[in-house]
């Protein structure tokens, strides 16, 4: 299950780098959504369609890939959900993802976590 879950990762992964928003869709949930702790603001897939494909469009899409200084894997019993940690090797910020299997995995959630005390985090 989780060769699986990789795969689609990586073509989910590869959709935001590249600004295909029509392959991001596939892949995240009808009610996916980002969550950003630290500004305390919720970012809704379409919004976020509109803005990739603006950027897109105007040639200025042009997200840079993160230093990935570990993943986490945690699947749940059953193994139908998997949440996923990722720690960033420059900022030492963390990111969860929530997947969910419901004939394919799908993303419902990407969170950007908020700094633990004494924890600084570069923007």
């Amino acid at each position: 299950m989780d060769n699986q879950l990789e795969h689609i990762r990586d073509i989910w992964v590869n959709a935001f780098f590249t600004g295909n928003y029509a392959v991001l869709a596939e892949y995240e949930d009808e009610h996916f959504r980002v969550v950003y702790e630290q500004d305390g603001r919720v970012e809704s897939n379409y919004i976020r369609y509109e803005r990739i494909a603006h950027a897109v469009n105007n040639g200025v899409w042009k997200p840079q890939k993160p230093d990935v200084a570990f993943e986490e894997y945690a699947f749940n019993r059953d193994q139908t959900e998997c949440t996923i940690l990722i720690g960033l090797a420059q900022s030492k910020q963390k990111i969860q993802e929530m997947w969910h299997f419901n004939q394919g995995w799908k993303i419902q959630e990407l969170r950007f976590l908020k700094a633990k005390k004494g924890q600084d985090v570069v923007h």
